[in-house]
Parts: C-alpha cells; structure tokens; sequence
C-alpha cells in the first residue's frame, strides 16, 4: 500500500495525490472477550464495499500489559491479525490506545496495577460518563497518572505507557498499512476537570437562570438527574448562549492540555519514535474539546523543541445528547461549532485532520439524516474521519446507508472541493490536475456508464469503472493531463 504523510493541512500518498481516509473504529472494550472484536476476514471485505479505506483499531493497556512490564504478544498477535486482514483489503489502520474512565476496573484502560485510587469509592452515574465527574476513585487515579506517580518497580506511570507504547510499535512496525498511533483516547484532566465543568455551570446560572448567587452542588446535581438535564440541555439550544459556555471553560481546560496533556504527547511520542521515526503521531484534545471547548493542542516537540513534522489532529465531536434516546433535543446547530471549534484549531496547527470519532447512533430514524449532515461537514473541510463504532447488527442501522457514500480517495491535484448527493446519487469533485490517476469510490459503481460521468473544463481524459468483485461499488478512476485551471467530475 502507498506510503501516506502530510503537507501542511493534507494528507498525501507517495504520489503526491491528495487522500480522504473514510473509516470506522474496530475497538474492542470487553475484557471478556479479550479486549478483541470478533469478526473473521470477511467483515473487512464488507467495510472496503462500503467505501471505507481506513480502521481506527483498539487497543486496551489492560489487554497490552496484564503485569508491569509483561506484554502479552498473543493479544498484540490477535490485533495485528486483523490489520493483516484490513491490508488485504486495501484499508488502512491507525492504532488507538483507548481508555474510558481511565480503567479496566471502572471502564475500560489501564490495567488494575496501574490504577491507584487510594482505597476511594468508584461512584456511576445514569451514564457511564457521569463518573468522571462524580467517582472519587477515577479522579484519583488520572490524577496519579498525569503526576506520573511512582507505580511497580518505582517506575512512574507515564514512564510505563510510555514504554508499553515503544513495545507496541515495535511489534506492528512490520505493518506496511499502519499510518499512525493514537496515543490517548478522549484524556480526561482527573480532578482539575471539576474546574471546567464548574464554569460551564456557573455561566448557565447566569446566562440561562438569570442568578448571581447559586449553590454550586444544587447546580450541578441537575446534570445527573435525566429528566433534568433535559432542561439543562433545553436552555442550553441557544447558540448565543452555548457560545458563552464553552467559553468559559476554555480557560481551565486548555490549562491542562497546555501544562499536562503537551509533556505526556512528548513524552509518548520520543517512545514511539526510538522505533518509528515517520509513521503519524495522531494528537486528540482534551475530553471536554468534544462538545466545542476550544482546544488548547500544543504540537508535539522532541527534547530539542523542534517540532515532529509527522502529526495529524483526531479530536472527537458528539451532541451533548449522545449515548441517549434523545433525539428530539438534538442539536445540528451544536454539532455545527463543535466543528468549526475544531477547524479554528486545525487552521492554527496546520496540521491534517481526521476526526477520529463521531455519530455513536442507534437505530433511531432519525439517525439517517443526521449522519448525512455530519458528512456534509467533513466535506466541507476536506477531512478524514473515522465513525464510532462498528457493530454487529450495523448493516440493518438506518445511518449505514449514509456511511456508505461517494468520495474522492485520491486526488491527482489539488482538491477544491467535493458533494455527494444522497438522493440523486451523484458525486461532484472539483480539482487542479497534476496528470495522475484520480480515485472516486462510488457505492453504485457497477451501474455506471460512460454516459454517466462528465468531465467540465477539460478535453483530453481517460476515465475507467473498476467494480468491486461480487459488488455494485467500486471506483472510478480519472486521468487528466496537468493543468492550471480548475476540472470538475460529475459522476452519477
């Protein structure tokens, strides 16, 4: 497979060809089974059907390293394997070590060695996310993490991930589809976290109820009660007012991206790099950066301070109302500057994006629509993204037939700009031509002809229907000599 790196805010092959990566997360969280997704190699061949050309695959430190310094290979050997797969296929994978509630004892992560909560009690919400805000024992234990905490042997905590990171890169250095490591799902500031949800509920009792003066705990309850903060959530849908929340937790979260999270990406980083000098290291915000707190992202330094030339951002975006059945308060308006937050950020890092988790639907109907919105926001920003997450039952899911849409993999030029038309089935691509191949995955390849695809500003072309074996989908590949003036294909 071609070698992918970065120019500026793109993503490019060794070509020099412009890539979309269009994906989804293969991430296991059940130490039951293993920490690894059951599925055999067909599944694979269904995602590359379906258009996609990347995985973002899980890995759990509990799964990687079960005692200190005790890697398990066998569980490495069964992950590896399904990047063998995805490779056959012709998708590319980026590994991600997640973690959810910082541990294997309250969610998943670290393993239980590597948890020092103090003897405090771990409290749930009705969300599994409400314990970052309410479970003593989580707090205590990031806290510990992001202090580096002496753990087993005296060695500090961040000093074993580091470590566990350079044996994980070692064992799939040999993966010419690898591009890239995730190092950190969704980070989480421990208890410093208290301060940014705090000014978030303190300017909605200003903004929103009008107080000056307010118990700040009577507040806070009314985000853990459901029926609730459906009213929270309520006052909160007007984006004058959301603005201002966000706003005001800028300051606290970005404080520790800034002083906390940046020396722990360095410090992961120069592990990966003792045995990967070029593959991307793959940068995620803090986790309150989700729901639009702008992101305070330092790029990552070696100990010289020069900055690592090889780096992509994969923040995460979801509604306020996600892992709910509340569809009816969902907010478009809401997910619309989660994103644009994001593009501030890119635009100041200038660096590839590709978000790394976003939709977490269910069956709702109205999943469907909202998933070609969320498209249409990556079309916007020419991004890469990864939907979360694959599930056994997805292909019956109403956003599956959104997933499944036109885009340009490749793009021999510069890329000005793309749109697929779900209801028409049409994809339109607008680019400068460099004379190579351009790649256009179609999902209903095998129906088109000549007579459906239009070339606009050029003569002199070639254009070729690879269909996928045993499937409707597959690509349409475009040659156009090299020229200064803008082409579009219209292809449908």
């Amino acid at each position: 497979m071609k070698k992918l790196t970065t120019d500026g805010m793109r993503l490019i092959n060794e070509d020099g060809a412009h890539v979309i990566l269009s994906g989804i997360n293969l991430v296991c969280k059940e130490k039951k089974k293993g920490y690894v997704e059951p599925c055999e190699e067909d599944l694979f061949a269904w995602f590359r059907e379906q258009g996609m050309n990347v995985i973002r695959l899980g890995l759990i430190w509990d799964g990687v390293e079960p005692q200190p310094g005790v890697y398990d290979d066998v569980y490495l050997g069964r992950i590896k394997q399904q990047a063998k797969w995805a490779e056959s296929h012709g998708l590319y994978v980026f590994l991600d070590m997640h973690q959810d509630l910082y541990s294997s004892l309250y969610g998943d992560g670290a393993p239980d060695w590597a948890t020092l909560a103090d003897d405090l009690p771990h409290v749930t919400g009705q969300m599994w996310s409400d314990a970052y805000l309410e479970s003593p024992a989580v707090n205590r234990a990031l806290d510990h993490f992001w202090r580096n905490t002496p753990a087993a042997g005296g060695i500090g905590l961040q000093d074993h991930y580091a470590a566990m990171w350079k044996h994980v890169a070692a064992y799939f250095a040999d993966c010419p589809n690898l591009i890239g490591y995730d190092m950190m799902n969704e980070p989480y500031p421990g208890t410093s976290g208290q301060e940014v949800f705090g000014a978030i509920i303190a300017a909605y009792a200003h903004q929103v109820l009008g107080m000056t003066d307010f118990n700040m705990e009577e507040l806070s309850a009314l985000w853990f009660d459901d029926e609730k903060k459906q009213e929270v959530l309520a006052g909160m849908a007007n984006m004058e007012t959301y603005r201002v929340l966000v706003e005001h937790a800028k300051e606290a979260s970005q404080s520790f991206e800034k002083e906390v999270l940046a020396p722990f990406f360095n410090k992961t980083a120069a592990a990966i790099r003792s045995i990967d000098p070029e593959r991307f290291l793959m940068l995620e915000t803090s986790y309150f950066s989700n729901m639009a707190v702008e992101s305070g992202l330092q790029l990552i330094r070696n100990d010289t301070g020069e900055t690592d030339s090889s780096q992509v951002f994969v923040p995460h975006g979801y509604d306020l109302v996600v892992d709910t059945e509340h569809y009816e308060i969902y907010n478009q308006e809401r997910v619309d500057l989660i994103f644009a937050t994001h593009r501030k950020v890119q635009e100041r890092l200038q660096i590839p994006v590709l978000i790394g988790e976003w939709g977490a639907f269910t069956h709702h109907p109205a999943t469907l629509d909202l998933t070609k919105a969320l498209v249409a926001i990556f079309e916007r920003y020419l991004w890469s993204n990864t939907y979360w997450c694959y599930v056994d039952n997805i292909k019956e899911t109403p956003y599956a037939k959104a997933l499944n849409r036109a885009y340009p993999q490749t793009t021999s030029g510069v890329l000005k700009g793309y749109r697929f038309d779900y209801e028409r089935g049409v994809i339109s691509v607008k680019y400068i031509p460099s004379g190579g191949e351009t790649l256009i995955y179609h999902p209903h390849a095998a129906r088109l002809s000549a007579d459906d695809i239009v070339i606009n500003g050029a003569s002199d072309y070639k254009v070729e229907i690879r269909e996928y074996p045993g499937s409707e989908a597959g690509v349409i590949a475009v040659v156009v000599p090299q020229s200064s003036k803008t082409i579009t294909i219209t292809a449908g």
